[in-house]
């Protein structure tokens, strides 16, 4: 498995797919993947899920305090990376929070 660091995702491919980088390295367990992209209130239950499960993670805001501050905080999106070897525990969580939210927005 190969590993862009620029966009912090695995691939089995020779280059990036999302950024098109030909030097690629070979993936480490330890090594943050691209989980999702949340914005409020999801990104705080997201991220409360993954510490209950003990599944270390990092959220980086998409945009920087100033633009937060001038925005409003329910406009603010976090990028969520894991460790690769909690990837598959944390699609799957994400998957889920997902799907059921998909679902509450068609009933309303």
């Amino acid at each position: 498995m190969n590993y862009c660091r620029h966009c912090m995702v695995p691939t089995e491919e020779d280059a990036c797919p999302l950024c098109g980088e030909k030097k690629l390295w070979p993936i480490l367990p330890e090594d943050p993947c691209f989980v999702a992209e949340l914005e409020e209130p999801w990104s705080g239950i997201f991220s409360d899920i993954l510490r209950q499960k003990a599944i270390p993670c990092m959220a980086k805001p998409q945009w920087g305090a100033g633009w937060t501050a001038t925005l409003g905080s329910k406009f603010e999106r976090y990028h969520f990376y894991v460790p690769y070897e909690y990837l598959p525990a944390a699609r799957e969580l994400a998957e889920e929070l997902f799907s059921q939210s998909g679902e509450e927005s068609e009933e309303e």
